[in-house]
């Protein structure tokens, strides 16, 4: 089977190796055979490690764990043939055929195609998330980072009845402002927008989807409102985050971080199919980039490089 490694930063290479042995699934374990895969915002820092963070050579597949993929073998209730999308264990996806937990995938519904069934997977992410919280009906909201995650967060914060929702990125976003439920957008750094005269300490909620740095989520301290909540998604980079705890203390914020849990997959993935079955225009409004599986390298430059116009980009196993 075909699979990818990373060989050096952002460097990728493409391998013959031997497929998994469907006889080796263990219990809760499912075969999948890739029919497209998603690039996240997470993976492109990943992938400029070149050795996938550890020692030695990055494993096959890594880094990718957005798939939409077919059951070719199953040790649990999903049964051969059915198309599904979730997760990818270990982040190792882009191979032609993938192992992983059953319970991190749910079989698609819908008459979406492969390629636009993918963002039903960062849509679980972002409704997870945003289901942790207090009700948001009324709330004046921002979101920092305006890529595919960011956008997503805006949208379903406007969806659930956010009063007021303000984005901010470097990258000029106002043409899908309004596609995505934004009621103002600054193009600018979360720095000088967090300091700017009526925006300091205004939002009741606000959305870090940057992430890999420290000052993003110390720019939403600043523009929390008292009794505010940070939702803190974007990944970190380094074990230790300073943050100004007397000025946390002090405006009694709540900081919620947090990642989907593999057992609570399936149920977002159950929460994002029908939230696209009420926005059935979102995955095609989504997907700017779709590339060939022969064309790996050039789809995560593509993801590396955030510009006007371009969202999520996916690998089409099919084309």
């Amino acid at each position: 089977m075909w699979a990818y490694r990373l060989e050096g930063p952002l460097r990728f290479a493409r391998h013959e190796i031997d497929a998994p042995d469907p006889a080796s699934l263990r219990p809760g374990g499912v075969l999948l055979r890739f029919l497209a895969g998603g690039i996240c915002g997470s993976d492109v820092p990943r992938c400029w490690d070149g050795s996938g963070g550890g020692e030695g050579s990055a494993p096959f597949g890594f880094s990718l764990h957005e798939i939409v993929g077919e059951v070719v073998a199953s040790e649990s209730d999903l049964q051969v043939g059915e198309r599904v999308v979730g997760w990818v264990d270990g982040s190792e996806g882009l191979r032609e055929y993938v192992v992983t937990p059953a319970n991190m995938v749910l079989p698609i519904d819908s008459d979406l195609d492969d390629v636009h069934a993918i963002p039903l997977q960062p849509l679980a992410c972002v409704l997870y998330a945003l289901s942790r919280l207090p009700d948001i009906r009324g709330a004046r909201a921002a979101v920092i980072g305006l890529g595919p995650i960011g956008l997503l967060f805006a949208h379903a914060l406007k969806d659930g009845g956010a009063a007021h929702v303000h984005g901010v990125d470097v990258v000029d976003r106002s043409e899908v402002a309004s596609t995505y439920g934004l009621d103002d957008f600054t193009q600018h750094t979360s720095r000088t927008w967090s300091h700017t005269p009526g925006l300091r300490d205004s939002f009741d909620l606000v959305v870090e989807a940057v992430g890999h740095q420290v000052g993003t989520l110390d720019d939403g301290i600043t523009a929390a409102a008292p009794g505010g909540t940070i939702v803190y998604f974007g990944n970190p980079d380094e074990l230790y985050y300073p943050i100004r705890f007397g000025e946390m203390m002090d405006k009694h914020l709540t900081l919620q971080t947090g990642r989907t849990p593999v057992g609570e997959r399936r149920d977002a993935l159950r929460l994002a199919q029908k939230y696209v079955a009420r926005y059935p225009d979102l995955p095609g409004e989504y997907v700017t980039d779709a590339l060939p599986v022969s064309a790996a390298q050039a789809a995560y430059e593509t993801a590396s490089r955030p510009a006007r116009g371009r969202l999520k980009v996916v690998i089409d196993g099919t084309a």
